[in-house]
């Protein structure tokens, strides 16, 4: 071999030369190059990763305190919206006779009737319809209506009507009376509300 290499010229030993540099390069350095870069990318990986969760629980332990409030806080908004619902459902009849004393209770000048509202296919086990109607003065009704808007648990109201209801004498008379006093008779209305109550889950399955 080294025979033949002597006998090569000058140029063709720097070609042959040049060329097993090429072929060590290739099969070797390269190679060997490629995996440390492989090598070096994975562990910046693994280390970036690991500087994310650090991020991470840095932040988890710096917001503490705001998450431990935020958790009391969800906690008592829980408990608020719970005594925003009626107890649960154990018998309906029994729900719907509370809710009639309830109504009189809150209007007892107005002679209300509280009966079974209309349902729909999608009402909870939870809920309840009603429908309420009565008669009285306006001052009565406005009373009425502020004490359910501001009663605890929620009445929702989903409908609400109200009209003058005239007298069996003021129908027959084609032609009003005149008023002997200084002012007119209050008139008495009419008043219908459509109502929803959402009760507590737990009740009649």
């Amino acid at each position: 071999m080294k025979k033949l290499f002597q006998r090569l010229s000058r140029k063709e030993r720097l070609y042959v030369m040049a060329g097993a540099a090429v072929l060590f390069f290739g099969m070797v350095v390269y190679p060997g190059a490629k995996k440390a870069s492989a090598y070096r990318e994975e562990q910046r990986g693994l280390l970036e990763g690991e500087m994310q969760m650090l991020e991470s629980l840095y932040g988890l332990y710096y917001d503490e305190g705001a998450i431990t409030t935020e958790h009391q806080q969800l906690r008592g908004a829980l408990r608020e919206a719970d005594d925003l619902l009626f107890p649960p459902i154990e018998n309906p009849i029994l729900t719907q006779t509370a809710m009639i004393k309830l109504f009189n209770e809150l209007g007892p000048d107005l002679n209300l009737q509280t009966t079974s509202g209309r349902s729909s296919v999608g009402d909870a086990a939870n809920q309840m319809n009603l429908s309420v109607k009565g008669q009285g003065r306006y001052a009565e009704i406005l009373k009425f209506m502020h004490r359910i808007e501001t009663y605890r648990p929620l009445i929702l109201i989903e409908g609400f009507s109200i009209s003058e209801r005239r007298s069996r004498s003021s129908r027959r008379s084609r032609f009003p009376m005149r008023s002997t006093g200084s002012q007119s008779e209050e008139p008495t209305l009419s008043l219908e509300l459509a109502i929803q109550i959402i009760c507590q889950e737990g009740g009649e399955k």
